[in-house]
């Protein structure tokens, strides 16, 4: 098992080399409000749900992460000051490192944080040996992405709304 410590450097000078003209920090309870606009504009309910809705929906989500994954490293991308995506990653179980969210908003879907993001990850993980899994919704255009990196869709029930996705270390 990697140190979760180790693993949070390593990924954070993974990341400021693939994306210099952006930063990366911890994330901090002053980051709640920015994360919680961050989910809403990645949601595909954001248009159909009242705000108050969207805002459960952010807490029981924060609430899950926090509860099931409570030693995951919680990282928050900035440009020009401003969140603009995030990454959660728990290095914890024996022989795998497992994204449990990112997300990028909208307006800064070609900033080139998420492939940043998502390289870091892999770097680490295949120095450590460890494998990245991941867990999208089944029609996601991002699952393209995690292809193209690797990625591979595991099989299980055809009709599944989420697909468990695998990478290997190299």
């Amino acid at each position: 098992m990697i140190d979760p410590d180790a693993a949070a450097l390593a990924f954070d000078a993974a990341f400021v080399r693939r994306a210099p003209q952006l930063a990366i920090a911890p994330e901090t309870p002053l980051d709640r409000p920015a994360l919680r606009d961050l989910m809403i504009a990645c949601s595909s309910l954001r248009d159909l749900l009242p705000e108050a809705l969207l805002d459960v929906q952010f807490a029981s989500q924060d609430d899950s992460f926090r509860a099931t994954r409570p030693h995951a490293m919680r990282r928050v991308v900035m440009q020009a000051d401003a969140p603009i995506a995030r990454i959660i990653i728990d290095w914890q179980a024996p022989g795998i490192s497992h994204g449990v969210d990112i997300a990028v908003h909208p307006d800064h879907r070609s900033s080139g944080a998420a492939l940043a993001m998502l390289r870091a990850w892999i770097t680490v993980a295949d120095e450590s040996g460890l494998a990245c899994t991941l867990d999208v919704i089944a029609t996601n255009p991002a699952k393209r992405i995690y292809q193209r990196l690797g990625f591979v869709t595991q099989l299980g029930e055809p009709d599944a709304p989420y697909n468990v996705m695998v990478r290997q270390p190299m």
